[in-house]
């Protein structure tokens, strides 16, 4: 671990779930004696979808959005190296009421789930997990429900609204032929309208009978968001999108990033271990994989059909599929809560850079025109 210090040590008390005023579902929990919350909102699933969902993927999904508040409530020290150096690394030893008990105290999975969160945050959990009261059994309530079809996808893909995970929708659809269920997660309600409005654009032009949509809000309470590198966020992701698969009786997740992302090599000598993102890192994605066969007890696949592309190679395909008029409606930019109409993406973070790059090497920069950018990559 970076510095000498040991790292922060966090008890965490959950408790199990209730709804709020707004029929939203509150997850609750203690930290350090300080009183946090979650909100857990999923959007334009079936009521017969949801009635089939064993109670450990709901399980799964309560426990993947408090690990991603509890990630979010204790600063890593701020932003100067110094203080990360000291903080950066944590450790919390929580406690978390379960349905089906016998599973989650299953030393190995345990052991599984805790060194994927380890080597995905870099902060050691640490769970000791209850049975939850029957009468509290309320899964329901974290849906909102649309008119029963008969429609089934062949891939759950996650999808955030960007570049890759634009890219590969169209490739699934329009060359595999596949129904494709998009599953995408926000917090911030600037990256909502923007997953909603390239879902309706796709659904123009490729029907509707190719794809849904299933949005999926994880807000933190006001009070409980401490800290901005969220680490574990893609744990959640990845638990919603396999919770989502097994529910229409598939068994595989795909996230599409291309490989120089997917990596996300340190661009510093200081930027090592969970400094760096592994969000889709291969390591990452392969402890998902495992990890889910577990807890399910069955094989589950969880992969990145673009690890082997550059960012480039995905502005291509997009081009290629007939949709390049639809990059300026993807959003890249890590810096959310900034983003204007005028400027949608800063131009200086790393996404914004490896995206200014690509569609200049790709000759599509008149899909993705400069003024977009807060700060132009070639005049600064």
């Amino acid at each position: 671990m970076d510095g000498d210090a040991p790292p922060s040590e966090h008890i965490v008390t959950c408790f199990a779930p209730r709804a709020d005023g707004r029929g939203d579902e509150l997850l609750r929990f203690d930290i350090d004696g300080k009183a946090k919350a979650v909100e857990l909102k999923i959007g334009h699933m079936r009521k017969s979808v949801v009635a089939a969902l064993p109670d450990i993927a709901i399980d799964l999904i309560e426990l993947a959005a408090f690990v991603y508040a509890i990630d979010s409530s204790s600063s890593r020290g701020g932003l100067t190296v110094r203080q990360m150096g000291a903080k950066w690394h944590r450790r919390f030893r929580v406690t978390l009421p379960v349905r089906k008990l016998q599973t989650w105290c299953d030393p190995a999975l345990k052991r599984e789930l805790e060194e994927t969160l380890m080597f995905l945050s870099g902060d050691r959990f640490s769970f000791t997990f209850t049975q939850m009261e029957e009468a509290e059994f309320v899964p329901e309530r974290y849906f909102d429900f649309d008119e029963e079809d008969a429609w089934q996808p062949d891939t759950v893909l996650m999808f955030s609204g960007g570049l890759d995970s634009f890219a590969g929708a169209l490739e699934e659809i329009i060359e595999r032929k596949n129904r494709v269920a998009l599953i995408s997660h926000f917090s911030a309600t600037k990256i909502a309208p923007i997953q909603r409005d390239l879902y309706r654009h796709m659904v123009q032009r490729l029907g509707p009978n190719a794809l849904r949509h299933f949005p999926m809000r994880v807000q933190l309470r006001r009070g409980t968001n401490a800290e901005g590198t969220h680490r574990a966020r893609s744990f959640l992701f990845a638990a919603l999108g396999m919770a989502t698969s097994v529910a229409f009786g598939r068994d595989r997740v795909a996230f599409y990033e291309n490989g120089i992302v997917s990596l996300n090599l340190p661009p510093v000598s200081n930027v090592v271990g969970t400094r760096a993102t592994r969000t889709t890192h291969p390591q990452t994605l392969q402890r998902f994989e495992s990890l889910f066969s577990q807890i399910f007890s069955t094989p589950l696949k969880v992969d990145n059909p673009f690890f082997w592309r550059t960012k480039t190679e995905v502005v291509e395909t997009i081009a290629r599929l007939g949709m390049a008029d639809q990059i300026a409606f993807t959003r890249s930019c890590a810096d959310v809560h900034n983003q204007t109409k005028q400027h949608p993406h800063c131009g200086r973070c790393s996404q914004c850079i490896d995206r200014r790059f690509a569609v200049l090497a790709a000759g599509l920069q008149v899909h993705d025109p400069e003024e977009a950018y807060r700060i132009d990559l070639m005049t600064g």
